[in-house]
């Protein structure tokens, strides 16, 4: 599995299947690990995606909680091939 996610914290229960799922689904296309922790954002309403990764990867993507699995995947495949 490309991406790994290791937390998932203040995300409500009801929607952090749905976003691990789609996190995991945009890193799919990956050649190497990456792992993810996901937070919420209580300041912008969202959550926070923090990817790191070999080499002294390191990112963190804002996202809507309420952004469509699709949108959520869309914007990890583009933050792993910055």
């Amino acid at each position: 599995m490309p991406i790994t996610v290791f937390e998932v914290k203040g995300v409500p229960a009801h929607r952090r299947e749905r976003i691990e799922g789609a996190v995991v689904a945009g890193g799919r296309h990956a050649t190497v690990s990456y792992e993810a922790w996901i937070a919420a954002d209580p300041f912008k309403g969202g959550f926070r995606l923090l990817i790191t990764g070999p080499h002294g990867f390191e990112r963190t993507v804002t996202l809507a909680v309420d952004d469509a699995p699709a949108v959520i995947a869309d914007r990890v495949r583009q933050t792993l091939d910055e």
